[in-house]
């Protein structure tokens, strides 16, 4: 073809258009919620091994030269990267500091061509130790908020979040709603103390799934038609 013509995005000044790169780091996590699916395909599988430091590394590599070659192709205007490191649950990898502080020393040979927002997917559920320790490396957060958690780790999650907050993080709760009556209201809960807490949060309806939790109730799916 002679002369083609690309076509490109409106610039919309409140919604900066970005390239996303989504990295499923690892798959194995720290929870085993019964409405996530295990396995290879599934959003968990406990009995796969986290991937190597090294591999992570060269991940790094080939994602960044895929970015850099992909960027020299916008307008000045439009480089923006954004790197989503997610799983499974990220945070669990057992060398997500030296990964985190990878991308950001890998980043650097790139850093004036385009622009990096790093943020990760996770269910927040990790003690102030690692979250201290990643927070520096972190530009947003995405946090999910399971109502099949134990009560320690309901404390635990809102800890951390608050804590985020605190830290001037980006930051927003997806709440998982579970059918289940009882989990329902929990997820009601956590939906006020999130409003209470100036949090910025979105209730997810949850797919159907197979077993016995099924699909949801009429008085539960007015509630979603009133939000």
């Amino acid at each position: 073809m002679s002369n083609p013509v690309t076509l490109e995005p409106a610039i919309d000044p409140n919604n900066r258009i970005t390239f996303l790169l989504d990295w499923e780091l690892t798959l194995k996590c720290n929870l085993d919620c019964d409405y996530c699916p295990t396995g290879t395909y599934g959003g968990h599988d406990k009995s796969t091994s986290h991937p190597p430091l090294t591999d992570c590394l060269r991940t790094i590599d080939f994602a960044f030269e895929y970015a850099d070659a992909y960027m020299s192709t916008k307008p000045r205007g439009l480089r923006y990267v954004v790197l989503n490191v997610y799983g499974g649950e990220s945070l669990h990898h057992p060398n997500i500091v030296e990964i985190l502080q990878a991308v950001k020393e890998k980043h650097q040979s790139y850093q004036d061509r385009w622009h990096l927002t790093v943020t990760t997917t996770t269910n927040a559920v990790v003690t102030k130790t690692k979250l201290t320790s990643v927070l520096p490396l972190i530009d947003e957060f995405t946090v999910s908020y399971h109502t099949n958690n134990t009560e320690k780790q309901k404390q635990q999650f809102k800890e951390n979040l608050l804590s985020l907050k605190n830290a001037n993080k980006r930051l927003k709760c997806i709440v998982l709603m579970h059918n289940q009556p009882e989990l329902f209201e929990d997820a009601q809960a956590m939906i006020k103390w999130l409003t209470d807490n100036d949090i910025k949060h979105l209730p997810r309806q949850l797919d159907s799934w197979p077993g016995q939790y099924g699909t949801y109730g009429s008085a539960q799916v007015k509630w979603f038609e009133n939000l």
